[in-house]
């Protein structure tokens, strides 16, 4: 079940271009530009303007839009799990009906089958991972600093179990719905690579 398999430096924000001359001015009384030695000068491009996506306002002051994303990054949440990257699509369930978490450590990319007692929803929002699933933590190396943690469609609450579990072999915990808990990964994964990890129901649980 294990896949794995992928920008570039930013340039200027501000790029400022003057040009002057004391002959020949023609004017144009009715608006429009004007022309100084036939050289066309117009207002800079975007002055005035604004952004009718407030998206495409984030990613303008997006500080690490032009670093390098990890191969596993999380491109997109969609309705019934997580397309990465990688170009691998991760869905649940499965064509047997499994239920079909993603786990993401370093570049790896691993697909879990949770169907088989691999987690617990206790009183309807408390998420209680097996410690057979939890063990992948203790065995791999380097451990990751930071784990991030996506409880299914909706915010939940980690078992205090998982919490203490994971606490003694040091890993720090990010906990959200896994739609949240894919962005929180992606900044971090971005900002401290190979030091963040995932654990993601999908999306649709």
């Amino acid at each position: 079940m294990l896949r794995h398999l992928a920008r570039a430096r930013g340039k200027p924000l501000i790029k400022s271009v003057r040009v002057f001359s004391t002959t020949h001015t023609i004017q144009n009384l009715f608006g429009g530009s004007k022309s100084i030695n036939q050289i066309k000068l117009e207002p800079p491009s975007g002055k005035g303007e604004s952004t009718a996506n407030p998206a495409d306002l984030f990613k303008k002051n997006d500080i690490l839009m032009f670093s390098d994303k990890p191969i596993n990054y999380i491109e997109s949440v969609k309705e019934n799990g997580f397309h990465l990257a990688n170009n691998l699509l991760i869905t649940s369930p499965d064509k047997l009906g499994n239920i079909i978490g993603t786990l993401l450590i370093q570049s790896e990319t691993f697909e879990i089958n949770l169907s088989n007692n691999g987690y617990q929803l206790i009183n309807g929002f408390i998420i209680n991972f097996s410690e057979e699933i939890l063990n992948v933590f203790a065995k791999v190396h380097p451990k990751p600093e930071i784990l991030v943690v996506g409880l299914g469609s909706k915010s939940r609450m980690l078992s205090e179990s998982n919490k203490k579990f994971l606490s003694r072999l040091g890993i720090q915990l990010e906990v959200g719905d896994s739609s949240n808990a894919a962005n929180i990964f992606d900044l971090l994964a971005t900002e401290r690579p190979n030091v963040i990890g995932a654990l993601l129901l999908p999306p649709n649980v």
